[in-house]
């Protein structure tokens, strides 16, 4: 099965690599502003036909992982009602992304139901050893616990139509930064996988890749080796109103999910030169632990403050967000491959306001040679409130076409997913320095590209802002 590839029925195969891509593109550039249609809302959560349920015990490394991950966590508080949420930040609020977990004791694999805190047997048997075996770039012996995150694509593609995939590819980088600061604090040796045999995958899960998509793996280790189990065996076991196919719906996503599923070896493209342009130094980043910051971190509902802060909490927010991690992409342990941080600053002591590109090596700001201003955008209402008061916008950036001539159209997963790990870290870092942040995706716009200087295939990825919280009316505290 291994290299095989899942070919969604309507969606014929990309000409060329890259042309899913292109054309995915052109779709989201062309799109309007189309209403929700909220008859169509599908379920929050998904369950599974009882075939067995593990309970997860209270204070256990992995099911504090999953619980970290994805469990219901918060409760927000507002003049509306109550709304329960989950420790990392989702477009919408939607939470697109299933958790998948294979475990070698109890043998089995499993789906994390998010709303009981347990684990729901899928299929008996231990598949770590297939799942590990399926990805990429795998360790010495099989990891205790391997986690495959996936998308139900019409979750939040009701609300986002073909946008959602953008939002999903992203977000499975936001969990995979918070796994990886979730490990350190845990004590789990934790590594990142975005490349992998999407066919294997999707077919131990028993997912049907028109509705649902395997896009990002992790794997964990505590250093209490767990032999393999017995083997697995089959059938699977059954989906409670499983969710809508998306090849009518969205045809764009769905081809471009398609045509990204063989894991194609890859060389990353050569960089774009460094631009000339004022060097502005920053004082050296403060030492800080984003593992204690992950209870902290909360997306402001009313805005901001209009308050500078130091040049030193910007400059530990952007080594963070430029750190490298434990990954499967050639060079990641030293720094995200696919994008590099930009940033536009507002109220930083000691830095002109204006636009800029992170150097991670001199930990310096260069100036970008751009003009306009982001304001003058296509900005949604709590964008154009919450910009002027921020204290500044972290922006990955990065080149969404060229990598897929070796990467094919996987390319375009890949760095979406490094962009959400980008702004995850660095909105963990600003936790840390006791800041808030806030992801606005239509803040990456053609506007923003200008203001940045960006030209030919790069373009603005994600939209950070960064600063401190407005007391506003929604309160967000912990469950339990």
């Amino acid at each position: 099965m291994s290299g095989s590839r899942v070919i969604a029925p309507g969606s014929p195969p990309a000409a060329v690599p890259g042309e899913a891509t292109r054309r995915y593109l052109r779709a989201l550039a062309e799109r309007g502003r189309e209403p929700a249609d909220r008859t169509a809302v599908p379920p929050t959560y998904k369950r599974y036909r009882y075939a067995g349920r593990l309970v997860l015990p209270a204070r256990e490394p992995h099911g504090d992982l999953l619980r970290g991950l994805l469990g219901v966590t918060r409760a927000e508080w507002t003049h509306r009602g109550v709304r329960l949420k989950r420790p990392a930040p989702s477009g919408g609020a939607l939470y697109p992304i299933e958790a998948y977990v294979a475990l070698g004791e109890p043998a089995g694999l499993y789906h994390y139901d998010a709303a009981h805190h347990a684990l729901d047997l899928i299929r008996p048997g231990d598949h770590r050893p297939l799942l590990h075996a399926s990805l990429t770039r795998v360790s010495a012996g099989v990891p205790d616990v391997v986690v495959v995150l996936a998308a139900v694509f019409w979750r939040n593609g009701f609300k986002y139509r073909e946008f959602a995939y953008r939002l999903q590819c992203q977000e499975v980088g936001v969990l995979s930064a918070q796994a990886l600061a979730l490990g350190e604090s845990l004590g789990l040796d934790t590594a990142v996988h975005l490349r992998f045999d999407d066919a294997a995958c999707q077919w131990l899960l028993g997912l049907d890749p028109t509705r649902e998509g395997v896009l990002a793996a992790f794997t964990c280790a505590s250093g209490r080796a767990v032999p393999p189990g017995p083997p697995p065996r089959l059938p699977a076991a059954a989906e409670e109103h499983p969710p809508p196919s998306v090849v009518d719906r969205l045809p764009c996503l769905t081809a471009l999910h398609a045509a990204s599923a063989a894991p194609l070896p890859g060389v990353l493209p050569l960089p774009p030169p460094p631009s000339p342009g004022e060097v502005v130094r920053l004082p050296a980043a403060r030492a800080v632990r984003v593992a204690d910051a992950v209870p902290l971190r909360c997306s402001p509902e009313a805005g901001f403050l209009p308050r500078h802060i130091t040049a030193e909490t910007l400059a530990t927010v952007l080594a963070h967000a430029a750190a490298g991690y434990p990954g499967d992409l050639p060079g990641c342990h030293d720094a995200p491959v696919t994008c590099a941080p930009h940033v536009l600053v507002r109220r930083v002591t000691g830095v002109p306001a204006g636009a800029y590109r992170y150097d991670r090596l001199t930990c310096a700001l260069v100036a970008a040679d751009g003009a306009g201003d982001v304001l003058a955008g296509p900005l949604r209402p709590n964008t154009r409130l919450a910009l002027p008061e921020a204290a500044a916008v972290v922006v990955p950036v990065g080149d969404q076409t060229t990598g897929s001539a070796t990467f094919g159209d996987r390319w375009y997963r890949l760095q979406q997913a490094e962009a959400g790990l980008v702004v995850h870290r660095a909105a963990l870092a600003a936790a840390a320095c006791g800041l808030t942040a806030r992801i606005h995706s239509d803040g990456t716009n053609p506007t923003t590209d200008a203001v940045l200087g960006l030209t030919g295939p790069l373009h603005a990825l994600s939209f950070l802002l960064l600063g401190i919280a407005r007391p506003g009316s929604t309160v967000t505290g912990p469950l339990g």
